[in-house]
């Protein structure tokens, strides 16, 4: 279609391959629309919930002083191996070495979902880290233009 300078609709559920493909996205949610945009507007500035989840892993917490929990993506989190401002103490579940990436599953005091984090391989703060033990965390928050 590019070589031809032709416009195709394709239809996937596969968003992988609607961001690589797609010059635009139309994201439908039982048969409504709720966003149409450029991989990287749809990806940075969903218009919803629903965009936000549909388009990747994605990690909720609740925040103290407020009743609107925050979402962030696994790649999204600082993580740190000593107390730091602003950071919280959470306690590693699981670490999973995904090749560039290690993935991580950490449990906040009080809440009932682990959070999922993506940190660098060669992060300082993997150095000797096991399951069990306890580091700090903080994710990297953004606000979104919707309500949860």
């Amino acid at each position: 279609h590019e070589n031809i300078n032709l416009t195709s609709v394709f239809v996937t559920h596969d968003q992988e391959e609607a961001m690589e493909v797609a010059d635009r996205i139309v994201l439908m949610n039982k048969g409504v629309i709720e966003q149409i945009g450029s991989p990287a507007e749809v990806y940075n500035h969903p218009a919803s919930e629903f965009v936000y989840h549909f388009l990747g892993d994605s990690n909720r917490l609740k925040v103290a002083h407020s009743e609107k929990p925050i979402l962030f993506r696994p790649h999204e989190v600082a993580i740190a191996s000593e107390a730091r401002e602003g950071f919280q103490p959470v306690v590693v579940r699981d670490i999973r070495p995904l090749g560039a990436l290690t993935r991580l599953s950490l449990k906040v005091e009080g809440e009932p979902e682990l959070i999922e984090a993506e940190v660098a391989q060669d992060d300082i703060n993997l150095n000797g880290l096991k399951r069990g033990d306890v580091i700090q965390f903080k994710p990297k928050v953004y606000n979104h233009d919707w309500e949860i």
